[in-house]
């Protein structure tokens, strides 16, 4: 009987596993059947767990999470810079072109009431028509800027058409056109209706500088962060702040570029800088996104000469 269990024991790992032929599986069921503690031997065989082996995924996971974060800020550099670009495009497009004054651009009638219609071209498309404190005869007048763009012309934007100007306490009703000059020499106001002041005659309208200013300092600041990145480029948490600020006047710059290219004058100053700034802040984000994935590829590699 003993020598009989210690064969039936020997076979019973193979029995669990289901890999004997059917003649032995019959002949140990037989003997399970009639003896116990053979029975409690397969019993613990069935319940024998078998160790996972010990792997530590730890860095397996921490690399799927760096390889995800890198995907998504390329994605998000992308997003950005194309955003910019698209920006500039419609800064482009977009861009007021102020006419010089001719007698078929504007036409100014006066009604039995008083009131001044002042009809327009139609290759105008958009006008301003602002009323101003005359400092020379301390009377209210109108300056007339009308102006179309690429972007009209090429949606066939259909143009405005009159203006009306309603008299204030009877007083009289002076219309100037300010015209535009890039150099500033023949961008005289030009009075379409009233009595002209004498002084007037001579005014031209020079365009904006502050653009040009804040270029300056721009430029200024570069220089001053530029010279702080060298000077404490040997101290890593500080050389790290420095190359994320100077990133600023260089956003800043392209974001000028992009709406202005190398001029630094302009007659719609808060139009132009609301456009540097917003296409400035993309470049900026995607700038701070490139210096990620640079600085995380440049680790990568220094981890590799490590090893």
């Amino acid at each position: 009987m003993k020598n009989k269990c210690s064969i039936i024991r020997d076979i019973l790992p193979l029995y669990a596993e289901k890999l004997v032929s059917d003649d032995t599986s019959e002949f140990v069921r037989e003997h399970l059947d009639n003896c116990p503690a053979c029975r409690i031997e397969l019993e613990q065989i069935n319940v024998l767990v078998v160790p996972e082996p010990d792997i530590d995924t730890e860095p397996i996971k921490k690399l799927k999470k760096k390889l995800l974060s890198k995907k998504l800020q390329t994605i998000l550099c992308t997003i950005a810079v194309m955003l910019a670009l698209m920006l500039s495009v419609f800064s482009f497009l977009t861009a007021p072109e102020f006419f010089t004054y001719s007698p078929e651009l504007v036409t100014v009638t006066e009604t039995d009431d008083g009131m001044v219609t002042i009809s327009f071209s139609e290759t105008i498309t958009n006008y301003s028509l602002q009323k101003v404190t005359d400092a020379d005869s301390n009377q209210l007048v109108y300056h007339l800027e009308v102006w179309s763009s690429k972007w009209d012309r090429m949606s066939k934007k259909h143009g405005v058409k009159t203006a009306v100007i309603k008299p204030v306490n009877s007083d009289p009703i002076t219309i100037y056109f300010t015209q535009y000059s890039m150099q500033g020499n023949d961008a005289k106001l030009v009075c379409i209706y009233g009595t002209p002041s004498p002084e007037k005659g001579s005014w031209v309208v020079l365009p904006r500088l502050s653009l040009g200013y804040w270029l300056i300092l721009n430029a200024g600041l570069f220089v001053l962060l530029g010279a702080a990145l060298l000077l404490f480029r040997k101290r890593q948490r500080v050389r790290k702040w420095m190359e994320q600020l100077i990133l600023i006047p260089v956003a800043y710059g392209l974001g000028h570029f992009c709406v202005l290219r190398f001029s630094t004058v302009s007659y719609s100053a808060l139009r132009d800088l609301q456009l540097i700034l917003a296409i400035g802040i993309l470049f900026y984000f995607a700038l701070l996104l490139a210096l990620c994935i640079f600085r995380a590829r440049k680790a990568g590699k220094k981890a590799e000469r490590e090893l």
